[in-house]
């Protein structure tokens, strides 16, 4: 069942951001060929700074938070487009980023080592 509701979380992130991308190139319709979709497996809180890349302006937690970081382009060496989505009792909101996510000072998602989130995270409000 956790991996069930993983699977359509990644899902609508994925379909909601294709849709997203395709409505804002108006008679420029591209496909990206490949998008990873990552999820911090930990909520996230007020006193973690996540940036992104390294010394970039902190990225606000402004509450517990779910993290899905989301690579547009995984096979780029260097800076192209990236998305952070914050899930909070508040809400969902997304931020464009460039680079790989750091989190209180330490990469994620760079080892390629198989990340496991326990669904549902629940997440209290202030």
């Amino acid at each position: 069942m956790r991996k069930y509701c993983l699977g359509i979380l990644v899902m609508i992130c994925v379909v909601g951001l294709a849709a997203t991308q395709l409505a804002a190139q108006g008679d420029k319709i591209r496909i990206r060929p490949k998008t990873n979709v990552f999820v911090h497996p930990e909520k996230l809180t007020e006193k973690d700074k996540l940036t992104d890349g390294a010394g970039a302006k902190d990225i606000e937690i402004k509450s517990e938070s779910t993290l899905i970081w989301i690579d547009l382009a995984p096979d780029a060496r260097f800076a192209h487009p990236t998305q952070y989505v914050l899930i909070s009792t508040e809400g969902a909101r997304v931020v464009k980023g460039q680079w790989w996510p750091v989190l209180n000072g330490k990469a994620l998602f760079r080892d390629a080592k198989e990340y496991q989130a326990e669904f549902p995270i629940k997440l209290t409000g202030k």
